[in-house]
């Protein structure tokens, strides 16, 4: 049981002891605000600060003053604190039967501290007393503690800058004020005319491309400013990283894809179509200048050809998930030997094919999440092209053997290693119906060697080792998000450990500090998930990401105040949303407004809400399935006139659907089994008052009672809170009531499969798994509902968990009738 950690007075005082004591005695006046209050007063923790600028001044990024804290849990509250006070400590005590056991908490791999202090500590069942027993462990995560030390001292010098400034004469403070921008004094000069420039105007227009003839050890060297702009990239400095990229970006197709890169993350951020196609244009640019680049080195491929490997790769049964690999080039006897030596492609040819490669495989994945038949065969053209130029460079690769170092950067190796890892955790987490469609790639996806190569390199520390990083991240949380039933607890340790190490080169990332949210929501700790979306948006402040960055966080902090059933702050971010129009689904979130609304109680205003949905929708140029599901419910409740609206709970519901109730804490838990269980007694209610007509009017004009699709919701929302609050059993009844009225339900056809997934996970929890993989699978035989492509995945990752542990479906022998074995007469069996 992770425990949230959400203080509720803004004047604790800092002391140095092993943990925090708090006396908390808030009014329902203060908890009814929903005020932004501080973890601690800043002026009074000059011991925590001066520890903290000593650590600084030591730049020692690997011990962390861990600070356990323990505090009371308000579901209405939320604490806003400072980046130096923030706890960085999950506490596991006070577990309750509801969350993990302790079992699962040391299968999880972090770091744990034990304290034996006896401290004033609180008491899950008896509020706040002195803690007679040794403290228990506390689980802690140096990632997070990291980003918070290393935002401190960011703070710090910034208001020192501040100080600065206010002491320099006026004259002073202008002559400053040009170089105010740039904060390394012994870094090149940033080009002002590509800093300020707009990917937008990029000339599409390849120029002259001239040929690589570089070594490897001079192109290692050459490629300097690329590793520059990446860390810069990752520093939050866009705009540095843009205009180094963008000084050889039409010449040299790495330069070209890290622009690429960057409006990839962009538009995998915002999922905003003008950003797509920009990032569409300028992965094609790095494509095309890789490819003129190879064709200018007239250098042929040394051994047969690539076409006829790449065939022999598909028609032959490729158990290994990599290209077929070459003899290692050793002997005179080969023919690609001369008299220096045996002969290789360049290694610019080699650098171009990757990056083609790579180029292909980020174009994928952007058509990848477009969601359509068409999206997904051009992604698998793309992952086929990209396969055959990565064969290219692996076949080349393992024909140098050991001393491939001579011929190959090393950037170029982590590239062929990023590229398969990457093209293997892709395919690995699809559905069996789009997997159809990639079949001609010629191999079976691997996991396991997807995460070997990904952290081969990581390991390797080159250009694409923090990219790596992303993919693994995005990977962990997908799962843990998608199915945290099954994979939260097995995950947790990679994705703590990965972004770990990931912060340690990239302490203050944005894209780090947001799956350090990720992570902390998957464990429960919500106070301090919000704490890291707030970080990241802040830190991309006056930035090129600071859209996108913004957007992402608004929509997540939302979400996290809806986990904590704080409708109305949730409402607040979701009111910024729909009032961006470059937001990829503003029908969405005014849904969610309205969502809010209607479970605030608020009906006039819920409906206003709701009315402007369909309009939004209709002004979307390409509608997402989450459209097509909003558009649905508004006319599933204007056909009653918006009268049954008391019977839905559209803020759950939403919740329901994006399997996020296994986030939330048991409190907000138990009072959703409390809202829903009032909702049903309307329903009830309503029933048995149009019954009564029935039994006292003959023939009445008012329609029998039809509310099957309301409580259908209700009772698989309750379903579904029940499995997260571990009570498996009690859940069983709830489903096995739609399964029998499943042909009652006219408008909600979503249902039957989010309530097979549901009884899957009921059977997973009472350890019957066989039960769980069959009721997955007829999930799969529905078809044509909202959420499909999310359902198919989730089904799949829960699939691929039963492959895993072994778990099979025994089918049955169907039973045959009378046969006359191929005769044409039945024998004559006398009686």
């Amino acid at each position: 049981m992770i425990n949230q950690l959400i203080p509720r007075a803004s004047d604790e005082q800092y002391t140095a002891a092993s943990s925090i004591s708090f006396d908390s005695n808030d009014s329902e006046k203060d908890a009814a605000n929903h005020s932004a209050q501080i973890l601690f007063d800043i002026e009074n923790i000059d011991p925590f600060k001066e520890s903290l600028e000593m650590q600084a001044r030591q730049n020692s990024a690997a011990s962390v003053a861990q600070i356990p804290v323990e505090a009371e849990y308000d579901i209405e509250t939320i604490s806003s604190a400072s980046y130096r006070a923030l706890p960085t400590s999950l506490s596991l005590d006070c577990q309750s039967g509801t969350d993990f056991d302790d079992e699962d908490i040391e299968d999880i791999d972090m770091d744990y501290d034990y304290n034996y202090d006896y401290d004033y500590d609180y008491d899950c069942d008896y509020g706040y007393g002195y803690d007679h027993e040794p403290k228990k462990s506390q689980v802690h995560l140096p990632a997070m503690e990291i980003v918070i030390r290393n935002l401190g001292i960011l703070q710090e010098r910034s208001k020192a800058q501040e100080n600065n400034e206010t002491k320099l004469k006026p004259e002073d403070r202008s002559n400053s004020s040009d170089s105010q921008d740039v904060d390394y004094n012994l870094e090149t000069p940033i080009d002002a005319q590509l800093y300020n420039s707009s990917l937008n105007n990029l000339d599409k227009n390849i120029k002259d491309v001239p040929a690589n003839r570089l070594g490897p050890r001079e192109q290692e060297e050459a490629d300097e400013p690329v590793r520059k702009g990446m860390k810069y990239m990752f520093e939050n400095k866009f705009l540095k990283a843009k205009s180094l990229f963008q000084k050889k970006s039409y010449n040299d197709p790495l330069y070209a894809l890290g622009l690429g890169a960057m409006t990839f993350i962009k538009a995998m951020m915002t999922y905003n179509e003008d950003d797509i196609q920009l990032a569409m244009d300028t992965l094609t640019l790095s494509y095309n200048i890789a490819k003129i680049q190879i064709d200018n080195a007239a250098v042929k491929n040394p051994y047969k050809s690539t076409w006829s490997s790449y065939l022999s790769t598909i028609v032959s049964s490729n158990q290994t998930g990599l290209p077929a690999c070459p003899p290692v080039a050793t002997t005179k006897n080969d023919i690609s030997y001369s008299n220096d030596g045996p002969r290789f492609l360049p290694n610019g040819v080699l650098r171009a094919n990757v990056v083609k490669a790579e180029s292909c495989l980020l174009m994928g994945m952007l058509q990848m999440t477009q969601e359509s038949v068409v999206g997904y065969v051009k992604c698998g053209l793309n992952l086929r092209r990209a396969y055959g130029c990565y064969t290219v460079v692996w076949q080349e690769y393992k024909r140098m053997g050991q001393e491939y170092t001579k011929y190959m950067d090393r950037d170029t190796i982590s590239a062929i290693q990023f590229g398969f890892g990457t093209v293997h955790l892709l395919l690995s987490s699809l559905p069996p119906k789009i997997l159809k469609i990639f079949s001609t790639l010629g191999f079976k996806s691997d996991k396991q060697l997807g995460f070997a190569l990904l952290k081969l390199c990581l390991e390797g520390k080159g250009i694409r080792s923090p990219l790596a990083s992303l993919i693994l991240l995005t990977y962990f949380s997908i799962l843990s998000s998608f199915a945290p039933q099954l994979y939260a607890k097995e995950l947790m340790g990679p994705a703590v450990e990965c972004l770990t190490e990931a912060q340690k080169s990239h302490p203050s990332s944005c894209f780090f500090l947001f799956y350090a949210a990720r992570i902390s929501r998957i464990a429960r700790n919500l106070p301090l998930s919000t704490q890291s979306f707030t970080f990241a948006v802040d830190s991309t402040r006056s930035e090129w990401a600071r859209t996108a960055m913004s957007q992402m966080g608004n929509y997540e902090i939302g979400f996290n105040f809806a986990l904590q059933l704080d409708w109305i702050s949730a409402e607040v971010y979701f009111k910024k949303l729909s009032q961006d129009k470059y937001y990829w689904s503003p029908a969405f979130c005014q849904y969610f407004i309205g969502a809010c609304r209607g479970m605030l109680g608020k009906r006039t205003e819920s409906i206003l809400a709701f009315a402007e949905v369909p309009q939004l929708v209709k002004e979307q140029q390409r509608k997402s399935y989450i459209d097509i599901y909003v558009q649905q419910k508004v006319e599933f409740f204007q056909k009653s006139g918006y009268q049954d609206m008391d019977f839905c709970l559209p803020g759950l519901e939403l919740l329901l659907v994006w399997n996020a109730f296994d986030q939330m804490q048991k409190n907000a838990l138990e009072a959703c089994l409390l809202i829903v269980q009032r909702t049903l007694e309307l329903i009830y209610e309503r029933e048995r008052l149009e019954y009564n007509i029935r039994l006292h009017e003959l023939v009445p004009t008012a329609n029998p009672p039809d509310y099957y699709d309301q409580r259908a919701i209700l009772l698989l929302i309750k379903a579904s809170v029940l499995n997260a609050l571990k009570r498996h059993s009690d859940s069983i009844a709830h489903l096995n009531w739609i399964m029998d009225h499943k042909h009652q339900l006219k408008s909600e056809t979503w249902i039957i499969p989010f309530t097979y997934w549901e009884s899957g996970v009921t059977s997973w929890g009472m350890k019957n798994y066989e039960k769980s993989r069959k009721v997955w699978e007829m999930a799969l035989s529905c078809s044509k509902y909202a959420f499909e492509y999310r359902m198919a995945v989730r089904l799949s990752v829960a699939l691929s968990k039963c492959d895993e542990i072994g778990v099979t479906v025994s089918k049955s022998k169907k039973l045959k009738g009378i046969s006359t074995n191929g005769r044409k007469r039945m024998p004559i069996v006398p009686c």
